[in-house]
């Protein structure tokens, strides 16, 4: 298990989503009420960037701005496929979601 160090808590904003290229990582991460949720930045579907998505936070979900896929921020789960022609021809798939922890007013993502 490894312990990368994103940021500080403070650098992104209740509601907001920071980005992040770490070693073969390409993420996300958006803070709800301070609870703050990592996953893959792009969608499953056809790479659409979910940092810029439309955040449900009540739900804590990421809708992608290419075609519509939804995802669970908690587990990742693909919840409803691209909603236009191009889900018939490429799948979405659930994506990948990272345990992040904090320590000492600073984020750390968590590698297994």
């Amino acid at each position: 298990m490894t312990k990368i160090k994103l940021c500080g808590i403070n650098e992104i904003a209740n509601k907001g989503v920071k980005t992040f290229n770490i070693e073969d990582l390409d993420i996300a991460v958006f803070n709800i009420d301070n609870k703050f949720y990592a996953i893959d930045r792009k969608c499953t579907h056809l790479k659409g960037n979910l940092a810029k998505g439309l955040l449900q936070a009540e739900d804590k979900t990421i809708k992608c701005p290419l075609h519509g896929s939804v995802f669970s921020l908690e587990t990742g789960n693909l919840l409803s496929p691209p909603g236009t022609l191009a889900g018939w021809f490429k799948k979405a798939k659930n994506t990948h979601v990272y345990k992040i922890e904090i320590k000492d007013n600073f984020l750390y993502l968590i590698r297994k």
